[in-house]
């Protein structure tokens, strides 16, 4: 099932792709659920736009939520060459898909083009959600 109108603002994140260059590569509506169905469905919700984090392996939480933060988070729970899926708040920005260091190098881009976003690790199955204002929890994928 394709979701109209996903993708349909690519330039909300041109600054991060145009930065990242060839590390970072635009999803599709497919490979966003794809990536969703093994990292962000596997959690409740505690609202529409926050995840439940009881019942869950939380790693950290930050109460910091600028660049610095993530880049610390980053290479915290990210691996060297470990892809990140970044999935933004409003579908109407693809997800993207980069090397943890690329996300490191350019967290300021990420906190900064959102409100909220979550990253998934790949390798490590981290999840780290952002909240402008409020922070970065890190949690452990559930089964």
């Amino acid at each position: 099932m394709k979701m109209t109108g996903y993708g349909m603002y690519p330039e909300d994140i041109a600054a991060l792709l145009a930065a990242a260059g060839e590390a970072a590569i635009v999803l599709t509506y497919a490979e966003d659920r794809a990536f969703a169905g093994v990292s962000l469905d596997r959690f409740a919700s505690a609202n529409s736009t926050r995840l439940d984090w009881r019942g869950v392996e939380v790693l950290e939480r930050s109460e910091e939520f600028d660049g610095d933060g993530l880049r610390e988070m980053a290479r915290r729970h990210g691996g060297e060459g470990e892809l990140v899926v970044v999935f933004w708040g409003n579908h109407a920005v693809p997800s993207v898909a980069l090397e943890a260091e690329a996300v490191a190098a350019h967290a300021e881009m990420v906190v900064g083009s959102c409100y909220e976003c979550w990253l998934y690790f790949t390798d490590g199955h981290v999840l780290i959600e952002f909240q402008d204002g409020e922070g970065f929890v890190a949690a452990r994928i559930p089964n």
